[in-house]
């Protein structure tokens, strides 16, 4: 519980209470006492939790509030009342596989593996095993082939080196620390065909021909020896790992004198009292606890065709008593960037090899709670590994403990300790004693109750080189959350915090320090720019989500200047590092400006804003989705000829794109047509334009990325259409298909025999605009003020052309004919602004069927579902369509469209 005190201050002869929050040591019971509710955040962006009370797997998704729970495994659903909430979560560092212990009431626990499908939301039991009663997973890690990518300030990207222990096929490894301290390496496919597990103790040097059973470690004297905290340190290009365990000393369930069942209230008729029993325990009572000692073992993986060798040795443990141990990390730094170590004349692998220069840290947090009258202290050491000098010996180990540093606090406790990669240290959560709660009147509910610290290693003081940000706490009733459980988002631009439950369990996310440049803590610095765009290359090179840099970029807060120009500097940045394929890349960065412009227009109120964010998101996915009507286009055509297997689908893909162009030439017009927007001369040509030139739909024609992709899609509707329309028809079907695409190409406002050189004219133009100008008006998604007159030129070009038929353009002879049943209010409107269309071959959508939804523009298809295979007929097109079972046109990411709004 907290405490609430109210103190009258007096000011100005005016009495007034202030209302205070206190922490007690209560407050860090599930930190002391290991019942912290796990939690993880995927590279996918999805946040998963365990369920409170039963034994369940909960997952939501970033920052969307679409959310969904991981099928349980038969045994649970079988046997609810048998199991426990997960105690501990996994997830591989490719999103392929997920882990999860649940521990058994009075049984033996069972562990579980889920597949990840192509829908994030989609997941798939693969494997689960029992674990026994005293075997319980403390910690779990994973080692595979999968490398980082990290960006340098200079703006170079490089791939850091696997992180651990590889196997031949670089598939994913699971690592179980559990209670009777061994070593499980689970062995996932393609390595095996089934999951293997090979065993290791930790308490007693070993190798591979020794094969440990659950039971080994208990019944010793004294008590059971149970590991009660864990953590596995890897390191890069290392097969070694270094495991760190804190035990505790139990009372022995294996003891031959069994105790009293506390709830026998029988008699006996022997009044008699018998002797006392001599019970090897009472001698032993006061060793019973948490022992004094991290041990240290240090375990060596090499990988042969039978199977997983696994050698153990173990380092002198490390002495730290009267203490609580509440966290435990390793932190390994990664190797220098090849141009950073090239300026200094060294080489990574020079450096890294060197033994001076500690290659692994060990952070632990102790609580001393005292008496239990007062906030408990608090002590935070670092340890520092590294490598033996000169050959090593078969019984020397390969790691050994260089130095040890203490940070100890009586004022603030540390609430959490997690490694990053991308700070270059450990980021520590320090709580305050106490604070103010926020008045009755504000609308707020939350309030300031801590910090977050970047600490150096092994120094472990706060980083100059970056912000300490403030912990905003969730506030009820007088209480405030205080966190226990912690997860890095994808990009280590966000935390999300996990509360206590003894008031009830809360979620919240919390910003990361920033970096500091020259005392500028303003979000408009430059530094701050680089920052976000090296993250957002990072995110697009390594296919992670992401929605934790928009998070930041979508705030109401933050000025529209600020997202353009992080944009402007991603797209400069990956331009430069690209070695001449930058349009690899654009649609990728497109689509990541759909997700920023997006999520800005649904988080700002009404206004021209809000409006003009709609409008360039809606302009980067139309580019995103030319580029893939022209892929679909490729895939099908034979020469001059197209696949007329596929007839119906490159149909409705045709009259999407006339559909575009007769948008943008309607606009056209309109500009073309106001006196005001047409002036002869640059002075009165400043004002006007800027209220009509800028719009988004019209970087179609000064951009050469989409003028190209909508010249090349134009040719293939062109192409299409003279194909259709010299052959003969056979059968009703193909005779409608015929009569449906001459209908689409020659009754809309476009000839499309002028049109093609025209706007072949047009792109040549545009290649001679000023290369900046057009990367920033590619990151704004609209032209610049500078390319006003360039777009200028291309509207006058396409009004005094005969490309465009300004009566068909704005009346369709369908409005002729149910021009009055469309006066109706239920209706949509053509195509339903879109809700109706297929967003991949915009076609459209059948009705009462799900089908799936994209996370990022939120566009709905069935084709990626591979649910349609079957019905089609063309091979060239099923080939193209299952590309996109993975990823929208937009690069986002797909779920069930059933799943869409549920709450758990």
């Amino acid at each position: 519980m907290h405490e609430r005190s109210i103190s009258s201050l007096t000011g100005k002869g005016k009495a007034k209470e202030s209302v205070h929050w206190h922490l007690g040591w209560w407050d860090f019971s599930h930190s002391m006492e290991g019942t912290r509710r796990p939690v993880q955040w995927s590279k996918s962006s999805v946040i998963f939790t365990a369920h409170e009370t039963q034994p369940l797997v909960l997952a939501r998704h970033f920052p969307t509030f679409r959310q969904f729970v991981l099928p349980s495994p038969a045994q649970v659903v079988s046997a609810l009342g048998a199991y426990d909430p997960p105690s501990i979560l996994s997830i591989s560092p490719a999103d392929e596989w997920f882990f999860a212990y649940y521990p058994g009431k009075g049984g033996d626990g069972l562990g579980c593996l889920w597949q990840r499908g192509t829908q994030l939301d989609s997941w798939a039991v693969w494997e689960t095993w029992n674990i026994a009663v005293g075997s319980g997973v403390v910690t779990a890690a994973w080692t595979s082939g999968h490398r980082e990518w990290t960006v340098s300030e200079a703006g170079t990207s490089s791939r850091l080196p696997p992180l651990g222990p590889v196997t031949h096929t670089g598939s994913p490894v699971l690592l179980l620390v559990t209670q009777n301290h061994q070593l499980h390496v689970c062995t996932l496919p393609s390595t095996t065909p089934t999951l293997k597990i090979t065993r290791a103790t930790l308490l007693q040097p070993s190798d591979s021909s020794q094969q440990p059973t659950d039971s080994e470690s208990l019944g010793k004297v004294g008590g059971d020896r149970i590991c009660t905290q864990a953590a596995i340190g890897l390191c890069y290009q290392d097969s070694t790992i270094l495991v760190a365990m804190r035990s505790r000393l139990m009372p022995s369930q294996t003891s031959s004198q069994a105790p009293q069942n506390p709830l026998d209230l029988s008699l006996s008729l022997d009044m008699v009292p018998p002797p006392p029993p001599e019970s090897p325990f009472l001698a032993e009572w006061e060793l019973w606890g948490e022992e004094p000692t991290i041990s240290l073992c240090e375990v060596r993986l090499q990988w042969r065709y039978a199977g997983p060798p696994v050698a153990s040795r173990l380092l002198p443990p490390i002495y730290h008593p009267s203490s609580q141990l509440v966290d435990l990390a390793f932190y390994c730094p990664p190797p220098p960037h090849p141009q950073a170590s090239a300026a200094t004349g060294t080489t990574p692998d020079s450096k890294a090899s060197s033994n001076d220069a500690p290659r692994l840290y060990l952070a632990a947090t102790f609580l001393d709670t005292g008496d239990y009258t007062s906030l408990p202290t608090s002590e935070i050491v670092s340890y520092a590994f590294g490598t033996r000098d000169g050959p090593v010996s078969p019984g020397d180990t390969h790691w050994i403990l260089k130095g040890e540093t203490r940070r100890a606090s009586t004022t603030k406790v540390p609430c959490f300790l997690l490694p990053s990669t991308s700070r270059g240290g450990i980021l520590a959560g320090f709580m305050d004693a106490r604070g103010l709660l926020p008045r009755r009147k504000q609308n707020s509910k939350e309030t300031t109750t801590g910090a977050i610290e970047v600490l150096k290693l092994p120094e472990l003081t706060a980083s100059e080189d970056w912000d300490s940000v403030p912990i905003r706490s969730h506030v009820d009733h007088g209480n405030v959350d205080v966190s226990v459980s912690v997860a890095l988002s994808p990009n280590e631009a966000l935390i999300s915090c996990i509360s206590s439950h003894l008031l009830g369990s809360h979620m919240s996310v919390q910003v990361l320090p920033r970096r500091v440049s020259g005392g500028l803590a303003s979000i408009t610095a430059s530094h701050l720019h680089g920052d976000l765009a090296r993250q957002l290359v990072t995110a697009v090179r390594a296919r992670y989500s992401p929605s934790d840099i928009v998070h930041a970029l979508s705030a109401p807060t933050v000025l529209l200047e600020v997202a353009v120009n992080t944009l402007n500097n991603a797209f400069a940045t990956m331009e430069a590092d690209s070695n001449g394929l930058m349009e690899v890349w654009t649609a990728e960065l497109l689509g990541v400006a759909t997700e920023v412009y997006s999520s800005r227009a649904q988080r700002l109120d009404r206004g021209p804003e809000k409006d003009l964010c709609a409008s360039r998101w809606k302009t980067a996915h139309d580019m995103t989705s030319l580029k893939a009507c022209c892929g679909a286009f490729d895939a099908c055509r034979e020469g001059d000829a197209y696949d007329l297997d596929a007839v119906w689908q490159l149909v409705g893909l045709s009259g999407w794109i006339v559909e575009l162009v007769e948008r943008m030439f309607k606009e056209c017009v309109l500009v073309g047509d106001n006196p005001a927007a047409g002036p002869s001369t640059p002075k009165e040509r400043d004002l006007p334009d800027s209220l009509s030139l800028d719009s988004p739909i019209f970087l179609h024609l000064v951009h050469p990325y989409p003028l190209s992709r909508l010249q090349t899609a134009l040719e293939h509707v062109k192409r299409f259409r003279e194909h259709i329309g010299k052959l003969a028809t056979k059968g009703e079907n193909s005779h409608i298909a015929k009569d449906v695409l001459m209908d689409i190409t020659d009754s809309s406002g476009l000839d499309l025999q002028p049109l093609g050189p025209l706007l072949a004219e047009i792109l040549q133009d545009s290649k001679q605009l000023d290369a900046q100008e057009l990367r920033r008006s590619l990151a704004s998604c609209c032209p610049t003020p500078s390319l006003k007159p360039h777009v200028r030129k291309a509207i006058d070009k396409i009004l005094s052309s005969k490309a465009i038929d300004r009566a068909r353009l704005f009346i369709k002879p369908s409005d002729l004919v149910d021009g009055v049943t469309r006066l109706s209010m239920s209706e949509p409107g053509p195509r339903a602004k879109g809700k109706d269309t297929d967003v991949v071959n915009k076609g459209l959508l059948m009705p009462r069927q799900p089908g799936i939804v994209c996370l990022r523009c939120g566009g709905r298809s069935e084709v990626a579902m591979g649910s349609v295979a079957g019905t089609e007929t063309s091979v060239r097109w099923q080939t193209w369509q299952r590309a996109w079972r993975w990823q929208c046109v937009c690069g986002g990411q797909w779920a069930h469209a059933a799943n869409e709004g549920a709450v758990i």
